[in-house]
């Protein structure tokens, strides 16, 4: 008898497969069981067989968002909604991942585009009144809520809006009933496959006959602890911002009969909270950098930096930076078009040239702001103490505010294409210069100014009453002016 050939042993693309498959179910199973690390490893090694599985990356951004690495989770969801942009639940994970780090107003636009998609999407909703809750619209918040059958916090929207514009009276939408919202699922499905319903969290992952690729159509939601958002699961979550956010958050409201029983006076109850674990303290305080946004004023007051080419920055006012070259050299000041052996900023606080990418973190002053400006064709004037940095694409040129009486006003030129970041007082005023028309001011109250203004100083035997230190512009533009007293 004929002897046959022996079977071809698998091929290396069959075993990369076979091996991510395990990798990827295995890693499903720890996460259902709610074992976090082990999953993540597991995840982590499936990925390296194909890296660019969304499956694989969906459930990885899974994990990262229950260890708190919120950023890496934010990368992988913006990935996937790239490149799946009509796939709903990769944009709400997005969503609530942007929540998750405060940034509520991406978290409104991507779930906008949710809710118009799929207006049933009752998950959605909620994090959109989740989203207009933290930027303080409670009006919106409330219709949100209730759109998405949220019914308890659409009431308690709408009393919070009218609590914080008093005198105004909230038009209650039909849809809103007294009736409670259901209890939260189970984390756990059933059986392999299950989805809840009402678009709970699933991580099970059904392995294929063959070795080859897992589908990818099922996209799985996260499962956040606000799911729903449920009035309950929302008592985790920080309080809403204010409208105008100088005002502290409204107290939490009273039942119905206690308000009845203390009116007309108004009822605030003092807020209570557990302590606060070391990972949710840092978690809370995580900076993120918005993506597509080299330069960004952040609400806190501090300016972030994405540099991908390069970024002059005052080392005084970093606060912390990451650099991916060598640090780089002072620049120098440049006086028509001569560079000179002098350090632009001062030979106490120089701007420093760091060549190639950096993340940057520029913090204010006490009783100052930073600004971030975007050149445009006028040039921009501007006291050399208050520059901190720039990109690469603005030019640079050194000169003074003459004084009648007194020494110059170091000021520096800008010009070009690009962001730069200043440092202004907080209280500033800007003044028009018109045509025709000369403006005195006291020259060390200038901060900058732009368009065809020329200054020159007003010695005293030409200043009003002999007065000292001031300064004239004529022709057309605006001056801004340091407001302290």
């Amino acid at each position: 008898m004929q002897d046959r050939d022996p079977p071809a042993p698998p091929s290396s693309h069959e075993v990369a497969g076979e091996d991510f498959l395990f990798h990827l179910y295995r890693g499903s199973e720890l996460l259902q069981d709610n074992r976090v690390h082990d999953a993540k490893a597991e995840l982590e090694q499936a990925l390296r067989f194909q890296p660019s599985d969304p499956k694989g990356q969906d459930l990885l951004g899974i994990v990262y968002f229950r260890l708190g690495l919120y950023p890496r989770a934010i990368a992988i969801y913006e990935q996937l909604v790239q490149s799946h942009p009509d796939a709903i639940e990769p944009r709400v994970n997005l969503a609530l991942s942007y929540i998750k780090t405060g940034q509520a107003a991406a978290a409104r636009s991507e779930l906008e585009r949710v809710v118009e998609q799929n207006p049933n999407h009752s998950r959605a909703w909620g994090y959109l009144g989740l989203a207009f809750q933290r930027l303080g619209d409670y009006e919106r918040a409330s219709h949100a809520f209730a759109a998405g059958g949220h019914d308890a916090m659409a009431r308690r929207l709408l009393e919070m809006a009218t609590q914080s514009s008093p005198g105004v009276s909230p038009t209650t939408p039909a849809s809103l009933a007294p009736e409670p919202l259901a209890p939260r699922e189970s984390r756990r499905p059933t059986a392999p496959g299950f989805e809840a319903a009402t678009g709970g969290p699933t991580v099970s992952v059904e392995m294929p006959a063959s070795s080859g690729s897992v589908p990818t159509t099922a996209w799985t939601a996260i499962d956040a602890d606000v799911t729903a958002p449920a009035e309950a699961a929302l008592e985790h979550e920080a309080p809403p911002p204010s409208r105008a956010a100088l005002m502290p958050p409204p107290a939490r409201l009273p039942t119905t009969a206690a308000v009845a029983d203390e009116a007309p006076r108004a009822v605030h109850l003092p807020r209570t909270a557990p302590p606060t674990g070391v990972r949710e303290t840092f978690q809370n305080a995580l900076l993120v950098y918005p993506r597509a946004l080299p330069v960004a004023l952040h609400p806190s007051g501090i300016v972030l930096v994405q540099a991908a080419s390069g970024f002059a920055a005052r080392l005084e006012s970093v606060r912390s930076m990451t650099l991916h070259s060598p640090a780089g050299e002072a620049l120098r000041r440049r006086v028509r078009g001569r560079v000179i052996d002098e350090s632009l900023g001062g030979s106490l606080a120089p701007i420093i040239d760091l060549p190639g990418k950096s993340e940057i973190i520029f913090s204010p002053q006490k009783d100052h702001d930073l600004s971030a400006l975007t050149l445009d064709d006028d040039a921009l004037y501007l006291r050399e103490d208050a520059l901190l940095g720039f990109e690469p694409g603005v030019s640079y040129e050194n000169g003074r505010l003459p004084v009648g009486d007194g020494d110059a006003i170091a000021m520096v030129q800008l010009r070009g294409s690009g962001t730069l970041v200043a440092q202004l007082p907080a209280t500033r005023h800007a003044v028009e210069v018109m045509e025709g028309h000369t403006l005195l001011v006291r020259a060390a109250c200038v901060l900058a100014w732009f368009g065809r203004l020329l200054p020159r100083g007003i010695p005293p035997s030409e200043a009003p009453a002999g007065a000292r230190g001031l300064a004239a512009f004529s022709g057309e533009g605006m001056v801004l002016l340091d407001g302290r007293a």
